[in-house]
């Protein structure tokens, strides 16, 4: 790494040097980042108060015909492009199209999913994530997979106590979904992806097969699992340095190999050592170090 820190303090100009011109290049990325975030936030709840002011509102339970709970709110609205949770509100937004009451249901319970886990504090987690590391392109391919896997999980809740029929008929939902949705227009923007969570055309076909084949996946074993947690703990706890020597701390020094033939000990008549460097000697209270380093010792 010396390559790379001689690389980071070359001077450019008067003291600033290429490490504080990246710093910089960062920040000015995260402010830009962060000022597109909260321009998004505000717009998704401007959206968010108009859609509720022009939709029908429902409990859950009146169109699922029985009790839940929580009991959300759903708004149906021509404005609404697809399935969705938009922002905080625990709501959820249907698109003023027709389902049959299979589909209505199944569109329901996989959205109270998103609710009931707080996908959408997950997902502002990520887009921090991704806002303060924009330079680093893996973030991107976290987020995508991120956004997958929030699906996923929600397809899994919704199906874990269906059988195989039933399971069937909700992968048929979501392609019927699509189909349906495929030409409705809205006012939200794809913009607004990190505050909302809606059907992606993009994942379905994953997700469909994930649900036709997920009786034969198998569980990771626990001991790989408990092997995969501590390995960035053990991977910390230890720390590679390259060699480097500085040449200017080490003028006027010698190499220990250097030291041990220019130097001896002399072993005194009443026991004690001194080290002799041909020119003067020194008392050693503890010669036993270099006696090992198998330095001379001539009696006295």
């Amino acid at each position: 790494m010396n390559p790379l820190t001689n690389f980071l303090g070359f001077e450019i100009f008067n003291g600033l040097n290429v490490l504080h011109i990246l710093i910089v290049i960062w920040l000015v990325g995260v402010l830009i980042g962060m000022g597109r975030y909260v321009q998004n936030i505000i717009s998704a709840k401007k959206i968010e108060d108009r859609i509720i002011q022009n939709s029908k509102c429902y409990k859950a339970s009146e169109i699922l015909n029985h009790f839940i709970y929580p009991d959300y709110d759903v708004y149906i609205s021509t404005y609404i492009p697809s399935p969705m949770v938009l922002g905080l509100k625990k709501c959820i937004l249907i698109p003023d199209i027709f389902f049959t009451e299979s589909e209505l249901a199944n569109i329901l319970n996989h959205e109270m999913q998103h609710l009931k886990q707080n996908d959408i504090l997950f997902k502002q987690v990520i887009a921090m994530l991704t806002t303060l590391y924009w330079w680093f392109p893996p973030i991107y391919w976290l987020r995508k997979n991120v956004n997958l896997y929030i699906e996923v999980r929600a397809d899994e809740k919704v199906t874990e106590s269906l059988n195989s029929i039933a399971t069937l008929e909700y992968a048929e939902t979501l392609v019927n979904v699509q189909k349906k949705i495929h030409t409705t227009d809205g006012i939200i923007s794809s913009n607004l992806s990190t505050y909302l969570i809606g059907e992606s055309l993009s994942i379905l076909s994953y997700r469909v097969n994930y649900l036709l084949n997920k009786k034969i996946k198998q569980k990771t074993n626990k001991i790989l699992l408990f092997f995969l947690f501590l390995l960035p703990i053990l991977s910390n706890s230890i720390i590679f340095e390259p060699y480097f020597e500085n040449s200017n701390s080490l003028d006027g020094t010698l190499s220990e190999q250097a030291f041990l033939n220019d130097n001896y000990l002399i072993q005194h008549q009443d026991g004690t050592y001194s080290l002799f460097n041909g020119k003067e000697a020194f008392y050693i209270d503890n010669p036993n170090d270099l006696i090992k380093s198998g330095i001379k010792v001539v009696k006295e």
